[in-house]
């Protein structure tokens, strides 16, 4: 899978996750892990340091809590994790 790809499941299932959640989910369904759901989003970004893990651990709780304030926030730690948006120098 290429930079590109990983970087692109991973914002699709942040995606999803975030237009599932809802406040008081955990009410409503007791089986629901916010945890959960972030493993699972961890698991598309493959061999990472611990340290990168952690930043992501918290920015998809934040993406699938308020997406739209965390939205270009994770999109920039994932170019960086992963340089997806490398710049093409041939012209």
């Amino acid at each position: 899978m290429s930079d590109r790809e990983r970087a692109d499941a991973v914002l699709e299932h942040v995606a999803v996750l975030a237009f599932l959640y809802y406040p008081g989910i955990e009410v409503d369904d007791p089986s629901y892990s916010r945890a959960d759901d972030i493993e699972w989003c961890l698991a598309r970004l493959g061999d990472v340091s611990d340290v990168e893990r952690e930043r992501m651990r918290a920015l998809f709780a934040r993406a699938i809590t308020d997406p739209t304030a965390t939205r270009e926030e994770l999109f920039t730690a994932l170019v960086e994790l992963d340089g997806v948006l490398a710049v093409d120098h041939h012209e």
